[in-house]
């Protein structure tokens, strides 16, 4: 490749820094356009006093070795281990997560137990054709008795649509090996050869938004421009002419990378893309998210790194603890929780106040006596857009159209959840710029 030519990256989040740090290492030059006042999109760790809180129950998996390579090396020590486990909260029990037999077996009725076999015995012969939507898949990969337990309230929850409409690739691979047939090897031969994604993994000492503070690092702040909005692509029809961004106009667009939302990507091209693309794109949506920081005076809520609240009667999907993942996330006498309450834009919720939603969730988990108030010193409120991309499967014919359209010009490539539409983890989403810079270098 042409050394003086620029690689355009635009976004700021996980995808394009990962990209960016990559193009450092090989020797391209770039630039990063990011329309807010900050790194990490979505990834941020925030400092409130003496509290650290992250946006979202990040993990750092050790699914991808050179990855994993490439972020120790990056973090050093900072990078810690955890293995605090997890629960599902259900009846007012807490069930372990991974699910387990042992604990099955204490926390159902024979009835249950029974219909989890039976039906997993005969492997749900009536999906043996594969399945169309997550309903179906959970049905036939689960049984109907233990995925109405878990997970088909918790997914309606999570994705605010029914499951049968829901694509059955949703959850990426966080279902992996919680079947039955694992759960009995599991007994038989330990758990350690049976990982879920729930199970250990790694998480930097101030916070996951330490790992692209330093991807930052290395990428120098030269190379990224802050409260810088793309307000338009330009193209010919083959290729991307020209980049608008905070009213700059920008000619060097040799390879443009961008990882912002696909709809925003359509709606801001000029010439207007062809009618049928623009009305797929309409029909393009994301679930948001309202995070309520809730600061106690108490050491620890719980030992768990995530509590997970399938039941509809509560107003949030999942809790995680800070200091769970690192002793350095709060003080030693105190600790905070982080409640997240998925939305749409016409829920209710989109429209409630801090102060309603503060209140909502804790009365929630006071009345459930999972909190006393006379614990709470304070809270936060933050609201997260786009957090993950509703994958409808009346919109996979939809997706594959505008996805073939974006990715028809030449010079310019797609990459993160938002970008490609689609439930990545962060393993992936680092391996795919690794990759892409690879194949451009």
């Amino acid at each position: 490749m042409d050394r003086s030519l620029y690689l355009q990256v635009l976004g700021a989040g996980p995808a394009g820094l990962s990209v960016g740090y990559y193009a450092k290492k090989q020797g391209i030059p770039f630039r990063i356009f990011e329309g807010s006042g900050q790194i990490g999109g979505n990834c941020r760790t925030i400092k409130e006093g003496d509290f650290k809180y992250d946006t979202g129950a990040h993990r750092f998996h050790d699914k991808k070795l050179d990855v994993t390579s490439e972020i120790k090396k990056l973090m050093g020590d900072d990078l810690l281990k955890v293995t605090a486990p997890s629960k599902i909260h259900k009846d007012g029990r807490m069930i372990d997560f991974p699910i387990n037999l042992s604990n099955l077996l204490g926390n159902l009725s024979v009835g249950q137990i029974f219909n989890i076999l039976i039906e997993n015995l005969f492997n749900m012969k009536s999906y043996e054709n594969g399945s169309t939507n997550f309903k179906e898949l959970s049905y036939r990969t689960y049984g109907k008795t233990l995925s109405d337990l878990f997970l088909i309230n918790y997914t309606e929850k999570l994705w605010g649509r029914p499951a049968e409409v829901l694509q059955d690739d949703i959850s990426g691979n966080r279902l992996k090996n919680l079947d039955v047939g694992t759960m009995i090897k599991q007994k038989l031969f330990g758990s350690d050869h049976y990982k879920n994604l729930d199970g250990s993994f790694y998480y930097p000492r101030d916070g996951f938004g330490a790992i692209f503070e330093s991807l930052a690092d290395h990428i120098g702040d030269n190379n990224i421009h802050l409260d810088s909005p793309v307000n338009k692509i330009l193209h010919d029809g083959n290729k991307i002419t020209k980049l608008v961004c905070k009213n700059e106009e920008i000619s060097e667009t040799d390879i443009v990378i961008s990882s912002l939302p696909i709809n925003t990507m359509v709606d801001i091209m000029s010439p207007v893309p062809p009618n049928d693309i623009m009305s797929a794109v309409k029909d393009i949506s994301y679930r948001n998210i309202k995070i309520c920081v809730i600061y106690l005076d108490i050491p620890f809520f719980s030992n768990n790194a995530s509590i997970y609240f399938p039941e509809k009667k509560f107003n949030f999907t999942r809790i995680y603890e800070p200091k769970n993942r690192s002793a350095d996330m709060a003080p030693k006498e105190k600790t905070c929780i982080v409640v997240e309450s998925p939305y749409s834009k016409d829920d209710e919720l989109s429209s409630k106040s801090d102060d309603a939603v503060f209140e909502m969730v804790s009365g929630d988990l006071i009345n459930t006596g999972l909190l006393d108030k006379n614990q709470i010193i304070g809270h936060s409120i933050l609201d997260l857009s786009n957090a993950y991309p509703i994958l409808d499967v009346n919109l996979k014919e939809k997706k594959k159209k505008i996805l073939s359209y974006l990715n028809a010009f030449d010079n310019m490539h797609l990459i993160g959840r938002n970008a490609q539409f689609q439930y990545l983890h962060i393993h992936d989403i680092i391996s795919h710029a690794r990759s892409l810079i690879d194949d451009i270098s």
